[in-house]
């Protein structure tokens, strides 16, 4: 068996793809600045969209107000603050003002307006959309409105409430709910396993000269692609389907795949196309998720067996991953440590949800899900101190290179749980 090539095969190549992905990246930065240029030409701009999600919420002074994930007709999707009385719903069509010295550079380049907005019309209609009737059919399941944001959140990328948000957050979760490659991995596999047997069936008959693999590969990629676009892009996922596409374009060149000059370069270009990934929480602890894995691969990946690999990556992704998830959000508590059993009944429970979904039987753990989910024990708040950051940042660097510094990594990660050694 012949070596796997390295991505870039000399320095200059990789220093040459690089410059370009800057070049595009500041073109891309340079057309949205003139975009915003244009937003802030006017006192205010008016937007038309669907509201694809409501929290309402309440002011220190009192007053009612409304935070809105609204999906634009140009294809934005913006977080929009409405101070109107009147309550708005999932689904409906809305138009409103938003006044453009509110916005920032910073908020217009990242696609998320946190301004207040000025309502013109909102009318109660159903979208026509795939994406909305497949959210309607998940609802029509489940009559807790937590159960219904939780599964259309898992399966569309839908946002989620305040309170559902806790939850998961208590439990450690987060990354269970956000789709990214986790979730694309079992796909993949799940998809996999199915369509092998329909393509063998016709192979042995009509084409036995065909790849099955690559074939089925394919057809699978161009599945998810619709999903991904389904999803509006999200970019956990986005990250995870374009390193799966590269992935599985280089491999069959015999490039080497699981590298971080593969992480590296995929997460630089899609950047590059898409300038404001770079303010997106879960791109980038997708990335970090994705780097940890590689290190353990490379350190441990030749020398454990797979079902030792498959139950000691998931305790290490938890110690490594919590420094930098502590640094947004910041509650700490023991049952967290439940997640690493969960993430790995996850890989059963994901595609078994999927299938009673599609035979009308999507309900049928609501009131085990509620129950699991409101439990609640003793949390610490502590947000990761930037010098913490800084620290944990170098010992992850140097992890790549030496597996003795991923000890410290872990102990850093695992330190916070200090907290309740004492009463």
């Amino acid at each position: 068996m012949k070596p796997f090539l390295p991505l870039f095969q000399t320095k200059f190549e990789a220093m040459a793809t690089m410059a370009v992905l800057i070049v595009i990246f500041l073109i891309n930065t340079g057309f949205k600045y003139l975009d915003y240029m244009e937003f802030k030409s006017h006192n205010w701009a008016t937007i038309r969209g669907d509201v694809i999600n409501v929290i309402r919420l309440k002011a220190k002074n009192g007053r009612d107000y409304q935070r809105l994930s609204i999906k634009s007709d140009d294809g934005l999707t913006l977080t929009v603050t409405n101070l109107s009385k009147e309550k708005l719903e999932q689904n409906m069509r809305v138009g409103f003002r938003v006044k453009t010295d509110e916005v920032d550079f910073i908020s217009f380049f990242a696609k998320r307006f946190y301004a207040t907005f000025v309502l013109a019309w909102a009318n109660d209609v159903n979208s026509t959309s795939v994406k909305s009737k497949l959210q309607n059919a998940i609802y029509s399941q489940h009559e807790n409105i937590l159960a219904k944001e939780l599964y259309s959140a898992l399966f569309l990328a839908t946002p989620i409430s305040k309170t559902l948000r806790e939850q998961v957050q208590r439990w450690g979760v987060t990354h269970i709910i956000a789709i990214s490659g986790f979730h694309l991995s079992i796909m993949f596999g799940f998809l996999y396993f199915i369509i092998k047997y329909i393509y063998g069936f016709f192979q042995n008959r009509y084409f036995p000269y065909r790849n099955a693999r690559w074939d089925i590969s394919l057809i699978i990629f161009v599945f998810l692609g619709y999903y991904l676009w389904l999803i509006d892009m999200t970019p956990s996922f986005l990250r995870s389907y374009a390193m799966g596409v590269f992935g599985f374009l280089f491999l069959w060149r015999g490039i080497h795949v699981l590298s971080f000059e593969m992480l590296f370069f995929t997460s630089a270009f899609l950047v590059a196309l898409f300038p404001q990934l770079i303010f997106n929480i879960g791109f980038v602890l997708s990335v970090f998720g994705v780097f940890f894995i590689f290190v353990f691969i490379k350190h441990f990946g030749q020398t454990l067996k797979v079902w030792q690999s498959a139950i000691l990556i998931n305790f290490w992704l938890f110690a490594a991953m919590n420094p930098i998830v502590y640094y947004w959000f910041g509650v700490i508590n023991l049952q967290q440590w439940a997640s690493i059993p969960l993430s790995m009944l996850f890989i059963v429970f994901y595609p078994l949800t999927v299938l009673l979904h599609v035979i009308g039987f999507g309900g049928i753990f609501d009131n085990f899900m509620l129950q699991f989910l409101s439990y609640e024990s003793k949390s610490v708040i502590f947000n990761t101190p930037i010098w913490l950051l800084a620290i944990y940042l170098v010992f992850a660097i140097l992890s790549v290179y030496r597996a003795v510094f991923m000890l410290f990594v872990a102990a850093i990660g695992i330190s916070y749980f200090s907290f309740f050694l004492f009463p």
